[in-house]
């Protein structure tokens, strides 16, 4: 009798076993739908966006650019599914910055010179600079000349490194000095690198003065003499500006580096989307945004089930248009 009730019970049990194994080896589907009450609003309006369903994850991309919101909106920053993934952007780089000089500077004595690289290996010893391959891009910088004051600070203008969109670079400041009369130091500030993409309103900011103390190969090494000695009076200051000063007695013939840190000049910030729901959570009944801008957006709701044995993404687009008051 056991033995009946065991040989009729096994097939049961093989067959809950396969059950059960499929479920746990199955990523269910998400169930989450979005909708709005309208498809056209108002600059400035609330825009709620109503969820029903079920799933892990939720994340909404509002399908809007890199703009400027206003004194409401502030500066808004790029939520696009489709530039998620985006790290690199075709556009007109552009490089400025100040100099100014800290003394009454006869060129022949000091001069400073913007260069560029694209096989520095990150070596800072001055044999590692002389190895590389630097092409002198100071005559597309306005600089102080022989005849600026002292202190007057006198902008690069718009230096365009489009050249190099896709390619690494490395960008130095070269300041050299002639032994024979008070060698006087520069100054350079309002460093900026931006990159103007056309998907996007405002461009994006590669490099600011932050970057200086940031900078992982910047580097002071200065030209050595016989013995090997550094001069570290004349290294380079690194701050919120850079400043790079000689020597009162001009005794020595010198060159002193600051390299950056590697940038390709079509760097830009990937989209991003606004988790609303994470997997401890419940679905939201909804989430409200305002756009500040008019024009025509593909909203993106992205709803995601997650297991060991793998993840079930649903994609729904909603398209939505904001006109002027």
């Amino acid at each position: 009798m056991k033995r009946n009730i065991i040989r009729n019970l096994f097939p049961a049990l093989v067959a809950a076993l396969v059950v059960v194994s499929c479920q746990v080896d199955t990523v269910t589907e998400s169930t989450v739908v979005t909708r709005l009450e309208k498809n056209v609003y108002e600059v400035g309006e609330n825009v709620r966006f109503h969820f029903s369903g079920e799933a892990d994850f939720v994340t909404i991309f509002t399908g809007v650019d890199n703009y400027n919101g206003g004194t409401m909106g502030g500066t808004i920053k790029g939520s696009r599914y489709i530039y998620r993934n985006r790290g690199r952007e075709n556009g007109s780089p552009v490089l400025s910055f100040n100099c100014k000089k800290d003394g009454d500077n006869l060129e022949e004595y000091a001069e400073i010179k913007l260069l560029l690289s694209t096989d520095f290996d990150g070596d800072i010893t001055m044999e590692g600079i002389k190895r590389a391959t630097w092409l002198d891009i100071s005559e597309k910088a306005k600089w102080p000349v022989e005849g600026t004051k002292k202190g007057v600070n006198v902008n690069s203008g718009a230096i365009d490194l489009s050249e190099w969109n896709g390619r690494d670079i490395y960008l130095a400041f070269c300041y050299t000095a002639k032994k024979g009369q008070k060698q006087e130091g520069y100054t350079i500030s309002s460093f900026n690198l931006n990159n103007t993409v056309e998907t996007d309103a405002l461009p994006y900011t590669i490099w600011t003065n932050a970057s200086f103390a940031k900078c992982g190969t910047t580097t002071n090494k200065l030209q050595e003499d016989q013995t090997g000695a550094i001069f570290p009076a004349y290294q380079w200051t690194l701050g919120t500006s850079l400043t790079c000063a000689g020597m009162p007695d001009g005794k020595e013939d010198f060159e002193s580096w600051v390299i950056t840190s590697p940038v390709d000049p079509s760097q830009v910030i990937p989209d991003y989307g606004t988790l609303i729901k994470s997997y401890s959570e419940v679905v939201p009944g909804f989430y409200d945004y305002t756009y500040y801008k008019p024009g025509k957006f593909t909203v993106t709701v992205v709803s995601r089930n997650a297991t060991a044995f793998g993840t079930e993404e649903s994609v729904q687009n909603i398209e939505i248009e904001i006109v002027e008051k």
